[in-house]
């Protein structure tokens, strides 16, 4: 099975796409990603009868939630590069009082003119992407004049989890940043905003904590990727035994921590 590490960027032929459906019905349900989310609209700066676009719409809560902001007088586009999220879209938008429109689009060369829309946003997408700074210069281009664009993503090299084998741990935690296309998306996103032209640039740190081991589990897909750590000969299975041993020993005395940190960031088009 693909790990969510590496899957997200080609979905539909990873062998089991509706399991990333389900992990993003997963995400959309924890208050962190909901607060984030709704941080991330108000940044937008919407107003009815604008026009936006979500870049990598996943299954189109996000831009169902869009919709809603600029009402019916305006233009919600979501875009997403795999068929089987924007089924999934489709069918979680059906009742939308303000329709939003989805296409099948790669955010690398999107199918829109220049000066387009009033904002765009992408929300740990860019991450599996292999250039952040095309994309965004990309999304730079459809982002009218004083258009804003709000992107939020992770930085893999600052996920932590406790307890941990100093060795073991970085080995593994490393594997799984690499697995990413842009792993260290988070740090680069503020030069790659400047890299664009965009101007008045925020950047809004946040980070998600977790201390419940079954929740771990699924947000960060670990037993995926110690299986594949250990099928890489990154580690030995022996020690990713012990490891979970600790991890569960911890939980079951509420000592188990585990951390990723976020960027919200916000810039105008000039």
């Amino acid at each position: 099975m693909d790990s969510f590490a590496s899957g997200f960027a080609r979905v539909d032929t990873t062998g089991d796409a509706h399991s990333f459906v389900q992990y993003l019905d997963l995400v959309h349900s924890l208050p962190f990603f909901q607060e984030c989310k709704t941080l991330s609209y108000e940044r937008l700066a919407l107003t009815p009868g604008d026009s936006v676009l979500e870049i990598g719409c996943g299954n189109g809560v996000d831009t169902k939630n869009l919709a809603g902001i600029v009402g019916a007088s305006g233009n919600t586009v979501g875009i997403d590069i795999s068929a089987t999220m924007l089924d999934a879209a489709r069918d979680n938008a059906k009742n939308s009082v303000s329709s939003p429109e989805f296409m099948l689009c790669d955010g690398h060369h999107l199918a829109f003119p220049d000066d387009t829309f009033n904002g765009v946003r992408a929300d740990r997408v860019i991450q599996h992407t292999r250039d952040p700074f095309a994309v965004i210069k990309e999304i730079t281009r459809v982002t009218k004049p004083s258009g804003t664009v709000v992107i939020f993503e992770p930085d893999w090299g600052t996920f932590s989890l406790w307890p941990s084998e100093r060795e073991v741990s970085r080995s593994i935690l490393n594997f799984w940043c690499d697995s990413i296309p842009s792993g260290w998306v988070g740090r680069s996103v503020y030069a790659a905003y400047g890299n664009a032209g965009l101007t008045e640039i925020c950047v809004e740190p946040k980070t998600l904590i977790i201390t419940d081991l079954t929740i771990a589990r699924k947000i960060f897909d670990l037993d995926t990727t110690f299986t594949h750590a250990v099928q890489e000969g990154i580690v030995s299975q022996e020690a990713v035994t012990q490891w979970e041993e600790a991890l569960v020993q911890a939980d079951h005395h509420m000592q188990f921590f585990s951390s990723l940190t976020f960027f919200l960031v916000t810039g105008i088009k000039s």
